[in-house]
């Protein structure tokens, strides 16, 4: 037997990105964000509420993504709870060091395995409450001793990490089960 529930954000699997901006005086920020997929082959779509990030992108267009792991997950969880509006110097509490990127005017933060350095393209539905952005993603950087055999990032070694929006907690990422574009030849 199946049961039903009424409409939620329960799209699965949430990603846990941590969204990296300077405020207006500099400062490294960060927020936590799980609304975001992939808009096009060089493009990302995020939904934005109203937030310290917010402010910091309505000045500058630049900002990193990174992509929260089993061993960040405390510091991603507190950038997601913390207002950088009411605590500037949360980021101090984190821990984590940054660099501004090579290529936008954003911090890079040293514990992250993966972060994209990206530039807002447009912004969709413009309100009090916040908008979406969809940006272009930059470039990619990735920590050496997370890459693969191939030079390429490896997923598995990352230990990345989901939201579940129905329990409201992080879920590790497993193995690889499957061979995309290439396992589902079996049925033909």
């Amino acid at each position: 037997m199946k049961r039903n529930f009424e409409a939620k954000a329960w799209i699965l699997p949430q990603h846990v990105l941590v969204i990296g901006t300077y405020d207006a005086d500099g400062t490294p920020n960060a927020m936590n964000a799980a609304w975001a997929g992939q808009w096009d082959m060089g493009q990302i779509m995020i939904s934005m509420g109203n937030h310290a990030t917010t402010d910091n992108l309505n000045r500058c267009p630049d900002f990193t993504v990174a992509f929260a792991t089993v061993d960040t997950m405390v510091g991603a969880d507190y950038v997601g709870l913390v207002s950088g509006r009411k605590y500037p110097a949360k980021m101090e509490k984190t821990g984590w060091k940054s660099e501004r990127g090579e290529n936008v005017d954003a911090p890079v933060y040293d514990v992250f395995p993966m972060t994209m350095e990206c530039r807002i393209k447009e912004k969709l539905y413009e309100s009090e409450t916040g908008y979406y952005i969809v940006a272009d993603i930059i470039n990619i950087i990735c920590d050496e001793k997370y890459l693969a055999e191939d030079g390429k990032p490896d997923v598995e070694k990352m230990k990345l990490i989901t939201f579940d929006p129905i329990h409201n907690g992080y879920v590790a990422l497993g193995e690889r089960v499957g061979n995309a574009f290439h396992d589902g030849n079996a049925l033909k």
